[in-house]
């Protein structure tokens, strides 16, 4: 009985002396934090809430080959999403002429992509460009 009482009142010590003298911190991209010998540096450079989620997946394919000749990149941030992708693609070379844009604005929580209004089949290039804003 007496090891049992002298047992719980170590190991309610060490339990309450345990917690005593802790501390969370919380560092924004690139803050630091020092005390005495010790410095903490966030290395991440922006926070993960500001920045969307790069997703890749072949668009053309080349079975012959085995490689993938044109990619499509998916962004997406919480509920909205933009790709990026050929939009003027040439069978014949198997060249993309034309990809769309996307482009992220953390303050506006917001994608603006662009596409290609008007493409000239003939020079290859597109003659005339439209913005469109993706969320907020």
């Amino acid at each position: 009985m007496y090891r049992l009482v002298l047992l719980s009142i170590i190991t309610g010590l060490m339990c309450w002396s345990g917690n005593i003298g802790a501390k969370e911190i919380t560092l924004d991209g690139g803050g630091t934090y020092h005390q005495g010998d010790l410095t903490v540096t966030c290395g991440c450079g922006q926070s993960s809430t500001d920045s969307p989620l790069a997703l890749n997946d072949c668009q053309y394919w080349d079975d012959f080959t085995k490689t993938c000749l044109s990619e499509k990149t998916t962004y997406v941030y919480k509920n909205i999403e933009c790709i990026e992708a050929c939009q003027h693609w040439e069978k014949f070379n198997s060249t993309c002429h034309y990809r769309t844009k996307c482009t992220f604005y953390p303050s506006q929580k917001s994608f603006v992509k662009t596409t290609c209004e008007r493409f000239d089949d003939f020079k290859k290039r597109c003659l005339q460009t439209k913005d469109a804003k993706i969320g907020r």
